[in-house]
């Protein structure tokens, strides 16, 4: 007989729990009535009920059946819960922040309380202590509602709820009808948001606690990532320390277990620097299994810190050779080679380092090694470089070039001054150093010279840059930068040409070549000839965009064609005046 109304207790109250699932209120009503006949002492079943009598908004029975669950279980946090929802329906809302309360000191951070609490606590301060379901409905008629939901993530999937829609759409059709759907959970969501919206208090309450929910989370995974990795690597210790355990004897029908097994002790007296041993126990492992060809990388790598070089290179050929032959993996053939070059790099076979680091890198392309060909491949240029100087011959052909030059056989003395400075190329020196100096001395003429064979063959680009090389090594070597001004002339780019003649008249005052050169700006700016080509490479230069954008030319420029005295008067200024006549150059402003 017990055991039959035990059966029937836990039908009714599954029925019940499945009916208010499907929101059918009544049935569960009816279901948890008839489990409650058979246990009334069971407190679940009058939470249960009462959360359906909500369901119907008979929030007096609810409260009843609430009272009941409190009274069965006074330290059950989800009862207060139900309480202050029946409160919360029949609007007292200051008894239903009591029941709330209540049910906290008994389950702290139960998040229905928490929520629950949140909601008639904001609803309290609304109205000093009470708030009446007209003041809820209005929440929903907000002009803005609709907007208001479908920005915030939380509440815009909602809108897709077609029962969620209906409600709302009854609310705010009849705010009477507001009392029917406060059981309904999305709407009670949307009721707490709205809440919330109007109490920043709450929403930055909220916000802390949804911050500190998910730090506590990151925290707990951190927690969980970190003991995975300790669980891995003690499993990874227990199978080394099984396998530093073993004996040659497990591998008597294994050569390859055998030699990989050698090949590992090899490997830990390798990182602690006891090399001897890794060499024995690497050769051992070989002999073991002659075609496992990472033991021979790893000799060689032994080999290498022992600075044997040469049986560092000859371990690497045999892997490589050996590595072809089983069809080695390709990483491990490029490894070979990496280790070859290094040795070759040592013993300063660079030519043969450059070939290994080649050879390795068509194995497979890696970053470091593509690294290493390329200061390879810079010191061997280096060297040539090098060995191709000669001070006495750069002298020669510099004399020669000279010579060339007065006979007017300009392509001639180019090429003598290009072989000239190949075999005598311009270093930089330190200057605190005069023993330095005098050694390695910076010949900036042959630049300058050269620059003078390029202007002949009007090459103009290349005897600027040869130019620009000049004035690097020496930048108040004037006769280079009257010849640069003169490039810059014939490349229709006056405004620079004249920053150099300038310049070369500041060190030297009376110098022909720039007097002459200014001069032909001067006279360019008083042509009255416009230049299309030389305006739009104007135009493209930084300086004079600048002079173009800067406020105060623009007045300039307006006062010349409308106040002529305002002009001349601004003109006194040096800065104003150096502006306009860069301007005047370049072409884009011209005098009668």
């Amino acid at each position: 007989s017990i055991l039959l109304l035990n059966v029937n207790y836990e039908e009714f109250k599954n029925l019940g729990n499945l009916a208010f699932q499907r929101k059918d209120y009544a049935e569960a009503i009816e279901h948890f009535s008839k489990a409650i006949a058979l246990d009334g002492n069971n407190h679940i079943l009058f939470s249960n009920r009462s959360a359906s009598y909500a369901g119907v908004q008979d929030f007096e029975s609810a409260l009843k059946d609430a009272n009941k669950c409190v009274e069965l279980k006074p330290d059950w946090g989800k009862g207060y819960g139900r309480q202050g929802a029946a409160y919360h329906g029949l609007g007292n809302f200051k008894s239903a922040e009591t029941a709330y309360r209540k049910g906290l000191e008994v389950e702290p951070g139960l998040q229905m309380l928490v929520n629950g609490l949140s909601e008639v606590q904001a609803l309290a301060r609304e109205e000093g202590s009470t708030i009446g379901l007209e003041k809820i409905a209005s929440l929903f008629r907000r002009d803005d509602l609709m907007e208001i939901i479908a920005k915030s993530p939380k509440l815009a999937s909602f809108l897709a709820d077609k029962d969620f829609v209906e409600a709302l759409q009854s609310v705010r059709a009849d705010p009477k009808t507001i009392a029917q759907h406060l059981s309904n959970e999305k709407i009670q969501m949307l009721l707490q948001f709205l809440l919330m919206h109007e109490n920043p208090d709450l929403v930055r309450k909220a916000e802390e606690a949804e911050i500190k929910k998910r730090q506590e989370k990151e925290r707990q995974e951190e927690e969980e990532k970190l003991e995975r990795e300790r669980a891995a690597k003690l499993a990874q210790e227990a199978e080394k320390q099984k396998r530093m355990n073993l004996t040659e004897a497990d591998f008597q029908d294994d050569p390859r277990g055998l030699s990989e097994w050698l090949k590992e002790k090899g490997n830990n007296f390798y990182k602690n620097k006891e090399f001897d041993q890794a060499i024995t126990l690497y050769s051992k492992a070989l002999e073991a299994d002659p075609s496992n060809v990472a033991v021979l990388t790893n000799r060689a790598a032994v080999r290498f810190e022992q600075s044997k070089y040469e049986e560092c290179i000859s371990d690497c050929k045999e892997a490589i050779e050996t590595g072809r032959s089983v069809r080695a993996d390709f990483k491990i053939i490029a490894r070979a080679y990496e280790r070859m070059g290094n040795a070759f790099v040592k013993v300063g076979r660079l030519e043969e380092a450059a070939k290994a680091y080649s050879d390795s890198l068509v194995e497979n392309r890696t970053q470091e090694v593509e690294k290493k060909l390329k200061d390879v491949e810079k010191q061997l240029k280096e060297l040539s470089a090098k060995a191709y100087i000669n001070p006495e011959i750069s002298a020669q052909q510099k004399e020669r070039g000279n010579a060339l030059v007065k006979e007017g056989k300009y392509v001639e003395a180019k090429a003598a001054y290009d072989e000239a400075i190949r075999r005598n190329p311009v270093t930089k020196a330190k200057a605190a150093y005069d023993e330095a100096i005098r050694r390695n001395p910076r010949d900036h003429t042959l630049y300058s010279n050269r620059a003078l064979c390029f202007m002949k063959l009007m090459e103009w680009p290349s005897a600027k840059a040869d130019c620009d090389k000049a004035l690097e090594i020496e930048p108040n070597f004037v006769r280079a930068l009257e010849r640069r001004g003169n490039c810059y002339l014939m490349l229709k780019e006056p405004t620079k040409a004249l920053s150099d003649f300038n310049h070369g008249l500041s060190l030297e005052p009376t110098n022909q070549a720039c007097l002459v050169g200014k001069d032909r700006v001067n006279q360019n700016m008083f042509s009255g000839q416009r230049d299309e080509q030389q305006i739009q490479n104007a135009m493209k230069d930084p300086e004079i965009q600048q002079i173009l954008q800067d406020p105060v030319i623009s007045n300039v420029l307006q006062n010349l064609s409308t106040d002529p005295k305002a002009a001349a008067d601004a003109l006194k200024d040096p800065l104003i005046n150096e502006r306009i006549q860069k301007l005047a150059a370049a072409g884009i402003l011209q005098f009668a």
